[in-house]
């Protein structure tokens, strides 16, 4: 018999707010989208008193893609999540339709699945507390003193603050990093010509568009992706130019015309959709490391990725700390820092570099095009892209 997990249902905190305080905790996840609640699963799993802690109450929808890659399909299988996410409805993933300028080339996929971020979080999180962590959502952290033993966190939920400990803090909270422009220890170098994020789901009738397909139409004001999502909806989700709108341009708008420009239609009325934006998206955290504490995903810095690279670089990141994390928790040693700077540049630094040079190529309607012209007559032309994205995880955790 096939497992089914309810999907609409709120996800509870497992405790009050008042009952975090009197607590040493082992490590206190800031974040809990997926890479955040599955470093909290995982810890809680290998002992650790792990509290998972977000802003905002779950389920709750996201600006995202909404694809996962063989790489982070591999991870989650690997973690034991997986047949919990496919059985909140993930979709299987076929095949990739790249449009430029009227021309249009499909490559077959060898993994991927569709998942709206609503569920996928959520579903997450659930795992996390059936491993053993405390959750507590709708309380905002940011950092506060650091002792010998401990990190300070003060936690904010209706005007109402209290202070708890930590004797390590993960920073998992994605693009809006709120709690890292709250301390000096942490800068962002944002790429002034970083595309911004856009994203919306739509109600579509059934049939009007292909299951198991992504699409992707690239044009002057930036690009946009098309999935159906497990409740039949459409999620669209764009990288576009901000520059233009400064010039009074909206992002439904932006992203009608590039979708006009690729000759790609969909069953919406994309413009006057009510789109929703993001901050720049390619920027750098530095350091990824300080004392009693780690930055994870998106967080620690973000590339325009493509088809779900920035889903598998955080959940393998949300794996690999667990052996690092540990051994802080039994004894810091400043050491510990330069380790988890090392894995990041290795591991993560190393694979935006290939998502920066597709980022190069989207950017330039004229190269893209002939790019899509030669992949529609030869397809093994995007062979080692297929396999770099869809190669199963390797794992390499981060030496304790």
């Amino acid at each position: 018999m096939e497992k089914t997990i309810s999907l609409e249902k709120t996800v509870c905190p497992t405790l009050d707010f008042a009952g975090v305080v009197d607590q040493l905790w082992d490590v206190v996840v800031v974040g809990a989208g997926p890479t955040g609640s599955l470093a909290a699963r995982q810890l809680a799993r290998a002992g650790a008193k792990v509290l998972l802690v977000d802003r905002l109450s779950f389920p709750r929808w996201k600006v995202c893609g909404c694809c996962l890659n063989g790489r982070a399909i591999s991870i989650l299988e690997r973690a034991g999540v997986l047949n919990d996410v496919c059985a909140a409805g993930a979709i299987s993933l076929t095949a990739f339709e790249l449009r430029a300028g009227g021309r249009t080339a499909t490559l077959s996929l060898p993994s991927g699945l569709s998942i709206s971020r609503t569920h996928l979080d959520a579903q997450l999180v659930r795992s996390a507390i059936d491993a053993g962590a405390a959750f507590l959502p709708e309380s905002e952290a940011r950092l506060s003193s650091l002792t010998s033993d401990y990190r300070e966190v003060i936690l904010t939920r209706h005007n109402e603050s209290i202070s708890i400990r930590g004797k390590i803090v993960l920073v998992c909270e994605g693009l809006n990093r709120r709690l890292l422009t709250r301390t000096t220890e942490f800068h962002t170098d944002i790429d002034q010509d970083a595309y911004i994020g856009a994203g919306v789901v739509a109600p579509i009738e059934r049939g009007t568009i292909k299951m198991g397909t992504i699409f992707m139409a690239v044009g002057r004001p930036g690009y946009v992706g098309a999935v159906m999502l497990e409740d039949e909806s459409l999620n669209l989700a764009a990288a576009l130019d901000s520059a233009l709108l400064k010039n009074g341009l909206h992002l439904g708008t932006l992203a009608a015309e590039v979708l006009q420009e690729a000759c790609l239609t969909l069953p919406v009325d994309v413009e006057q959709l009510n789109w929703q934006g993001t901050v720049k998206l390619t920027r750098v955290t530095k350091p990824v490391a300080a004392r009693r504490v780690f930055v994870l995903g998106d967080a620690s810095g973000y590339v325009e990725p493509f088809t779900g690279e920035g889903m598998g670089w955080g959940l393998s990141s949300a794996v690999a700390c667990v052996p690092l994390v540990l051994s802080a928790v039994k004894e810091w040693d400043d050491s510990l820092t330069e380790k988890w700077k090392l894995y990041h540049e290795r591991q993560i630094h190393d694979r935006q570099k290939w998502c920066r040079r597709c980022g190069y190529v989207l950017k330039r309607p004229l190269m893209i095009k002939w790019l899509v012209s030669v992949v529609k007559y030869c397809p093994w032309f995007a062979a080692p892209a297929i396999k770099h994205l869809n190669a199963p995880w390797q794992q390499e955790e981060c030496p304790s």
